[in-house]
C-alpha cells in the first residue's frame, strides 16, 4: 500500500468535515457528550502510541538495542460505538548504517520494528471494527480510519527495510534461523496486502458519501475483512518475531563453537612460518570484511587459518606471541556476525605480531 491515495484523501476528509457536520450538528448537550467520548478516546489511543513508541526508542538511541532488552507491547481498542480518532503517526526512524550494527543488535531491531507493525496494524483492525459497529461509516471515520492504515503501512515498510538489511548482510551464515524471518517477512507481506485493501474500500466508501450515497452493507464487510485478515496475520508475525528473537542467540553460539572447533591442517615448522601463518590469517579476515559482511565459505577459510595460526604459535610463538586467544576471539565475533567489533581488534592482535617477516624464497 504505497500510493498517494492516503494523504491526499486525509487531506480532502479533513477538509470536508466542517461543511458536512454543519447540516446536521447537535444541540450542545449533544456535543458536550460527543466531545467528551472523543476526548476519552484520543486519550487511551495516546497512551497506546506512547506505549508503541517506547517499544522502538532504541531505534535511534543509544545505546544499541539487545535482544534480551526487547520490549513487548499490545494495542488497546478504540471504545466500541465512539469515532475513532486519527493516530499521532510517529515519524520514520532515521537512516541507519546498518553496517555499524552486529548481527543480534540488528535483530533485535528488527523484533522491535515487527512490534510496532504488530501493534499499528491491530489498531488500525480496531478502529475499523469500531467505526463499522453501527452499520455504516461516516466522513470523520473514514478519515481516521485512513490514518490508521497509513499508520500501520509505515510501521510494516521501516520492519520489512530492517529485514532487507538483514538478508543482505547475514543471509549467508544465518541459515538455521532464516526461514523463521522469511515466514515473518511473509506475514508483513500479508499485513500490507489488508492494510492496501482496507485503502481500496476507503476509496469506495468516500466516492458514495461525496455523491451522498449510503454505504453499501458489501462495502463495508469487506472492510471487515480487511481489517480481521490484518489481525490474524499480525498475531502470526509476533509470534514468530518472538520465536526467532529467543532462538538466535542460541544459534549464534553453535556457528561461533562450530568455527572455534576446526582442526589444525598445517602447522608451521619454525618461528617465522608460525609468524607468517599469523599474517595470513589476519588477510584473510581484512579481506573478508571488506564488504562488510561475512558468507560461509569466508568463515570456514577463516576458522582453519586460524586454527592453523594458532597451534604454530603456540609451538613456536615463545612468549611474546602468545595470541592465540586474540585469534580465536576473532574467529568467533565474525562467526557470530560482530563484525564492527572484529573490525575494532584487528589492528590490535596486528600490532601484538611485531613486523611482517618476510617469506622463505621457495
Amino acid at each position: 500500500m504505497r500510493n498517494s491515495f492516503t494523504l491526499v484523501l486525509v487531506v480532502v476528509l479533513v477538509t470536508a468535515l466542517p461543511a458536512c457536520n454543519a447540516a446536521n450538528a447537535p444541540t450542545p448537550d449533544t456535543q458536550a457528550t460527543v466531545n467528551a467520548a472523543i476526548a476519552a478516546t484520543g486519550t487511551s489511543q495516546a497512551g497506546v502510541q506512547a506505549t508503541v513508541d517506547a517499544a522502538v526508542k532504541a531505534t535511534t538511541a543509544a545505546p544499541k538495542p539487545t535482544l534480551a532488552t526487547v520490549a513487548t507491547v499490545t494495542a488497546v481498542a478504540p471504545t466500541p460505538g465512539v469515532a475513532p480518532q486519527a493516530p499521532t503517526v510517529a515519524p520514520m526512524p532515521t537512516p541507519m548504517d546498518y553496517v555499524t550494527m552486529s548481527e543480534e543488535e540488528l535483530a533485535a531491531l528488527i523484533d522491535q520494528a515487527v512490534a510496532k507493525a504488530v501493534v499499528s496494524t491491530q489498531q488500525s483492525s480496531a478502529a475499523t471494527t469500531s467505526a463499522t459497529t453501527d452499520g455504516t461509516v461516516t466522513q470523520q471515520e473514514a478519515a481516521a480510519l485512513v490514518a490508521y492504515a497509513a499508520n500501520a503501512d509505515q510501521a510494516i515498510a521501516y520492519a520489512e527495510e530492517l529485514i532487507d538489511a538483514y538478508y543482505g548482510l547475514y543471509a549467508d551464515l544465518a541459515t538455521e534461523t532464516l526461514a523463521v524471518l522469511q515466514a515473518i517477512d511473509q506475514d508483513l507481506a500479508a499485513m500490507e496486502d489488508s492494510m492496501a485493501a482496507l485503502d481500496a474500500t476507503l476509496t469506495e466508501i468516500d466516492k458514495a458519501l461525496s455523491q451522498g450515497l449510503a454505504v453499501a452493507e458489501q462495502t463495508l464487510a469487506q472492510l471487515d475483512t480487511a481489517a480481521k485478515n490484518a489481525t490474524d496475520k499480525a498475531a502470526q508475525a509476533q509470534a514468530k518475531a518472538r520465536n526467532w528473537a529467543k532462538s538466535l542467540p542460541a544459534d549464534l553460539d553453535k556457528r561461533a563453537a562450530a568455527a572455534l572447533a576446526v582442526k589444525p591442517t598445517q602447522i608451521a615448522s619454525n618461528r617465522q612460518g608460525a609468524i607468517l601463518s599469523a599474517f595470513d590469517y589476519l588477510d584473510a579476515v581484512r579481506q573478508a570484511m571488506g564488504d562488510n559482511k561475512i558468507t560461509a565459505t569466508e568463515l570456514t577459510q577463516i576458522a582453519q587459518l586460524g586454527a592453523n595460526a594458532s597451534a604454530g604459535l603456540k609451538t613456536l610463538g615463545g612468549p611474546s606471541l602468545q595470541v592465540s586467544g586474540s585469534i580465536d576471539k576473532l574467529t568467533g565475533q565474525l562467526a557470530r556476525g560482530q563484525v564492527p567489533q572484529a573490525k575494532a581488534g584487528l589492528g590490535s592482535l596486528e600490532a601484538s605480531l611485531g613486523a611482517r617477516p618476510p617469506r622463505p624464497r621457495p
